[in-house]
C-alpha cells in the first residue's frame, strides 16, 4: 500500500505544480512594438489592394479628350443658354406687364374718346339751335342703371337764339320707383363720390346750381335706397332770378 500511495502523491504533485504554472508578461515597449508592426502590415496590405485590385484608370485617347472637351463647351453653352432664358423670362413679364397697362390706357382712351363724340354730338346739336328760339333748354337726359343700387346721370343744358347774358339758376333731379301711381313721391337719393374727380361731391338731396352761356354738361352718379329700382327720372331747372320753374323733362326707364 505505501508504494500505490506514493506513487498517486507524487502524480498529484506534478499536477499541482503544472497547474499553477505562472507566466511573465511582456514588456511595455514589446507590446508597443508589435502593435506597430500589426499596423505596418495592415497599411501595405490595403495599398497592395488598393493597387492592384483596383488600378488606376487607363490615360485617355485623344478622342476621349475630344469628346470630354465638347462635353465641357455644351455645359457652358446650356448655362449660358439657361441664363439667356431666365433674362428673357423677365423681360418677358415685364413686356406682359406692359401690355396690360397699355391695353388699360387704350380702353380709357377709347372711353374718353367716345365722351368726346358724344360732347361732339351735343355740340353739333347746339350750333344747330343757335339759330332757333332763344332761351335754355334740356337738350338730353340720359340715366343708366350700374348695379348695386347705383345709377349714372348724364344731362345737357343749353341756350340757343345767340344769347348775350349767362343763365344763372338751379337744376333739381328726382328719381321715382313708380312713374305709374299718381302722386308718387320721389325716391331719397345719395350721390356716389367719384374717386377720380377733385373737389367736394355734390348734395343731390339740394338744387344743383347752373351757369353757362351756351352749354353745361351735369353728369355723376347717385344710390337709391335698398330695394328700390328707378322707373322714371325727371329734371328741374330753375331760373336764379325769377326762382320759378323754368324747363323740366323727364324719362321712363324701361
Amino acid at each position: 500500500m505505501a508504494p500505490l500511495h506514493r506513487r498517486l502523491s507524487s502524480l498529484f504533485a506534478v499536477s499541482a505544480r503544472h497547474d499553477i504554472a505562472i507566466r511573465r508578461a511582456w514588456p511595455t515597449w514589446l507590446r508597443g512594438l508589435v502593435l506597430l508592426l500589426a499596423l505596418v502590415v495592415v497599411v501595405a496590405v490595403t495599398w497592395l489592394v488598393a493597387r492592384y485590385a483596383f488600378p488606376p484608370p487607363p490615360p485617355l485617347t485623344p478622342e476621349q479628350v475630344s469628346a470630354q472637351e465638347r462635353e465641357d463647351a455644351l455645359n457652358k453653352e446650356l448655362a449660358d443658354m439657361r441664363r439667356r432664358n431666365a433674362s428673357l423670362e423677365s423681360e418677358l413679364s415685364m413686356n406682359e406687364g406692359s401690355q396690360t397697362t397699355l391695353t388699360q390706357h387704350a380702353e380709357a382712351l377709347e372711353q374718353e374718346n367716345a365722351q368726346l363724340k358724344e360732347e361732339l354730338t351735343y355740340l353739333q346739336k347746339l350750333v344747330a339751335d343757335a339759330t332757333r328760339e332763344a332761351g335754355a333748354k334740356i337738350q338730353d337726359v340720359r340715366l343708366e342703371a350700374q348695379g348695386n343700387r347705383n345709377y349714372r346721370y348724364r344731362i345737357l343744358l343749353v341756350q340757343g337764339g345767340n344769347p348775350k347774358s349767362d343763365f344763372v339758376g338751379t337744376v333739381k333731379l328726382l328719381a321715382f320707383a313708380d312713374a305709374s301711381s299718381p302722386g308718387a313721391s320721389p325716391l331719397s337719393i345719395e350721390a356716389v363720390p367719384n374717386k377720380d374727380a377733385s373737389g367736394s361731391t355734390p348734395d343731390l338731396a339740394m338744387p344743383l346750381p347752373v351757369e353757362f352761356k351756351y352749354y353745361q354738361r351735369l353728369e355723376g352718379v347717385f344710390r337709391v335706397p335698398e330695394g328700390s329700382k328707378v322707373q322714371q327720372f325727371t329734371v328741374q331747372v330753375f331760373k336764379k332770378d325769377a326762382g320759378t320753374l323754368a324747363i323740366t323733362r323727364s324719362i321712363t326707364l324701361k
